[in-house]
């Protein structure tokens, strides 16, 4: 089936006061094994109800000393199976070990169609402010990336979900993060941790993640840069250090 689904399975159009509650955003414990029992009929969640994953977590996140943790109501339709932007937590609750409601529940004020958000990629003080145009580099990355998936895939919203990084050098015992105020060093790569809703003709809106690789190489003056770039799919962030690492010696590599 490929990251984008089954072809010819229409779009959800249902309201957003009842998120789909699909068995493909199910947890695979089950539903119940999570849902606080002491909510009441007019409280209990519509939506699959799961932790948010491992990627920019909107509201408290994580277990408590005592035992406790934070669950969330999630629209299936905006979200992934392992990652939902935060517009698309309903509302959530804090439980026991027992499953049983200790605080909530809280609505989530911004609760809808997820947003585009690039403020980590256009930070003039982050780490992609050496680039003339952050935002159309960023996203001019990701399309040449999804063209190799397939072609004319409408990417509906984006998100840059964590701080890019960016490293640089002559050869291997030197990647570190550049200082672009001299002279650009031979190898420069990019990671950028992204999440988006991306559309194949054929196919319903999919929610996806990872991580976005772009790389180039100019160590012949006289020649082009070599340059390439990937998508990584649901790729944590903690990952990127070591990917860049791989593609700034082998930026032909194909994963």
């Amino acid at each position: 089936m490929g990251i984008f689904g089954r072809k010819g399975r229409p779009a959800d159009t249902r309201p957003l006061d009842t998120p789909q509650d699909a068995p493909r955003d199910t947890p695979q414990d089950g539903p119940q094994d999570a849902r606080p029992q002491s909510m009441s009929q007019d409280t209990r969640p519509q939506g699959a109800l799961r932790p948010v994953g491992p990627q920019d977590a909107p509201m408290p996140g994580g277990d408590d000393d005592d035992g406790s943790r934070w669950i969330y109501e999630v629209a299936g339709e905006y979200s992934s199976e392992t990652w939902a932007p935060r517009e698309s937590i309903r509302r959530w609750w804090r439980v026991d070990r027992d499953g049983n409601e200790l605080e909530g529940p809280v609505e989530n004020e911004n609760f809808g169609p997820p947003q585009n958000d690039l403020r980590r990629a256009t930070d003039p003080d982050g780490p992609l402010s050496w680039l003339p145009d952050p935002e159309a580099t960023v996203r001019g990355w990701l399309s040449v990336a999804l063209d190799r998936i397939g072609e004319g895939i409408e990417v509906h919203w984006l998100q840059v979900t964590g701080t890019p990084l960016v490293l640089a050098g002559h050869d291997v015992s030197d990647f570190a993060p550049p200082d672009f105020d001299g002279t650009p060093p031979p190898r420069i790569g990019v990671a950028v941790p992204v999440g988006f809703g991306a559309q194949m003709a054929g196919h319903s809106l999919t929610v996806l993640w990872g991580l976005l690789l772009w790389v180039t190489v100019s160590e012949d003056p006289a020649a082009d840069p070599k340059q390439n770039v990937w998508l990584r799919h649901e790729v944590d962030a903690e990952r990127a250090d070591e990917l860049l690492r791989i593609v700034l010696q082998a930026p032909d590599i194909r994963f």
